[in-house]
Formats: structure tokens, sequence, C-alpha cells
């Protein structure tokens, strides 16, 4: 599975079947602070990461 971060560097990693959410914490990031973006649509974190997926993660801004 192919992980681009919200500042536009891409990493290659394993998704083991395992939900994305996990992914996103094994490398070192806050679920709740991120969208995940999959062909261009915003999924939920407990999806199922597969090999050939390309995942974008989109910070949430907070303002007020």
């Amino acid at each position: 599975m192919k992980v681009i971060f919200p500042e536009g560097n891409e990493k290659e990693v394993a998704s083991e079947n395992r939900p994305i959410e996990a992914i996103i914490q094994d490398l070192g990031l806050n679920p709740f602070e991120l969208l995940i973006s999959r062909d261009g649509e915003i999924i939920p974190e407990d999806t199922i990461g597969d090999e050939t997926d390309i995942i974008r993660l989109i910070r949430i801004s907070h303002g007020g």
C-alpha cells in the first residue's frame, strides 16, 4: 500500500489486511487528526487496507 502524507511525501507500507487506522498509528500519526482518501473518496478509518491501495492522508485543521 502506498501512503501519501499531508506534506506530500510517500511511503510504501504492508497492509497485512489490517484496518487503515492501525497502519496510521504504526506510522506514528493520530488517525483522529486525519481524513483518509482512496480513489478520491473519503473512507472510514476501519476500512481494511489492500496492498494495491493508494491512500492519501488529509490533515484536519481546526479553527475558531
